[in-house]
């Protein structure tokens, strides 16, 4: 069951529902490390993880946010001891592991939780930015697998599974901000392709006047992880 939570954000689900404060926690394909900053907000100390050399290299010369320390790393190899973190966070990143190591990623959080630990998973709902969104990249399908991901590895790798739907609001100054935005991580459409219109319309229509969207999200929260030899069956 989808509980339904209405207008909020990630970081307030998530500290509603398991403690931030004086905990190790890990952002897995961190990104710009905005959602690090947000956690170490509430008192996480956070190893933020991304593999992309470019965002690493970024991310290693900018300015040291406090609580947060950056490691270039992969979801499927996490430099962390087992059972070190009380926490993993995968915040609209899942979709880009490769689908090939989608396993190894859950099992490379299970791996480094401590027993009382959960796993953190906050993808993208249908929305109408992602029908703007699906001009520049349409990611349906990578975001479906990482659905299926979860209910295939993550699920039956913890004793507790909770499902939240919300939403925040996004404004834009223009569709040139939202291009500018999106442009650089979107490679299927660039200023030169007459698509580009389309997608400028479509944005005008959805979001008004004001360029206001409705930003739906799904998050799956999952607690107490379950080892190995825990459901291993006697030879």
């Amino acid at each position: 069951m989808t509980i339904d939570l209405g207008r909020t954000n990630s970081v307030d689900v998530l500290a509603e529902r398991a403690t931030l404060a004086g905990r190790s926690i890990a952002d897995v394909g961190c990104g710009g490390m905005a959602f690090s900053r947000l956690l170490a907000e509430r008192g996480a100390q956070v190893l933020a993880f991304e593999p992309d050399r470019d965002q690493a290299a970024r991310n290693r010369d900018a300015a040291p946010i406090p609580g947060v320390r950056f490691v270039e790393a992969g979801a499927d190899r996490l430099p962390a001891a087992d059972g070190s973190l009380d926490g993993v966070v995968f915040s609209f990143s899942l979709h880009h592991v490769p689908g090939h190591l989608h396993e190894a990623a859950i099992a490379e959080s299970v791996r480094v939780l401590r027993p009382d630990g959960f796993l953190c998973v906050v993808e993208p709902a249908d929305g109408p930015l992602n029908t703007v969104m699906k001009f520049f990249h349409d990611e349906d399908a990578e975001r479906a697998a990482a659905q299926a991901t979860l209910r295939r590895y993550a699920v039956p790798a913890f004793e507790h599974a909770a499902t939240y739907r919300y939403h925040s609001e996004i404004v834009y100054d223009s569709f040139d901000a939202f291009a500018s935005r999106v442009i650089g991580h979107a490679v299927d459409l660039d200023e030169s392709d007459p698509r580009r219109a389309e997608a400028a319309a479509a944005f005008l229509r959805l979001g008004g006047p004001e360029h206001r969207f409705e930003s739906p999200k799904v998050m799956m929260l999952l607690e107490g992880p379950r080892r190995p030899s825990s459901h291993a069956t006697d030879a």
